[in-house]
């Protein structure tokens, strides 16, 4: 920055210096025989012309510039920190969303977990339920045998006394005598008093 200013400050020195001999000249350049000089004049002038050009716009385009350059570079640095911010907010909820999906997970195992226990228990219920079931069933069906059973039973000694009876009143009265009629008189009348 030190060698700009002093290459500056002596480039301005020699573009006055000759813009003074330039102006000085007129008597020369005014002469009727030009001579050779002319066209290395002429290279000299567009040059000169040029470094002056040159010096102008640096001179004054040079804060304009800086201005411009300094905005542009504070837009882009803004806009690429709101493009960091926007990262690191997107960054933030794909972090959110692997932890919603690794509790969604959690939550997925664990209610799956609680649906089986909950059906192991519920076959549970229905296994003993239905053991319940079969043991009043099998008992139903013992106490309707047994019955059956009793009643058979009974229907059998019915059948078998009135199948004596009537083989008794058949055979009996050819087979008893009056004595035998007599002796169960006697057994029942004392069997009656003795009650």
């Amino acid at each position: 920055m030190k060698y700009v200013k002093k290459i500056l400050l002596a480039g301005s020195w020699f573009l006055t210096c000759l813009i003074m001999l330039h102006l000085s000249a007129f008597e020369v350049l005014a002469a009727d025989n030009p001579g050779d000089w002319r066209p290395i004049f002429d290279l000299v002038m567009r040059w000169v012309n040029f470094l002056i050009l040159a010096f102008l716009l640096i001179k004054f385009s040079r804060a304009p510039i800086k201005k411009f350059l300094a905005g542009k570079q504070q837009d882009i640095a803004d806009e690429i920190g709101g493009l960091e911010a926007e990262k690191d907010e997107m960054l933030r909820q794909i972090a959110d969303c692997k932890k919603q999906l690794a509790n969604s997970q959690n939550r997925l195992s664990d209610l799956k977990k609680r649906i089986v226990a909950q059906g192991e228990k519920n076959r549970q219920m229905i296994i003993e339920a239905a053991e319940q079931e079969s043991k009043i069933l099998l008992q139903s069906a013992q106490q309707k045998i047994n019955s059956r059973i009793v009643e058979a039973r009974q229907e059998l000694k019915s059948e078998i006394i009135d199948a004596a009876i009537t083989l008794a009143t058949k055979l009996l009265p050819e087979k008893i005598t009056e004595a035998d009629n007599q002796r169960f008189i006697d057994a029942f009348m004392s069997s009656a008093s003795s009650k």
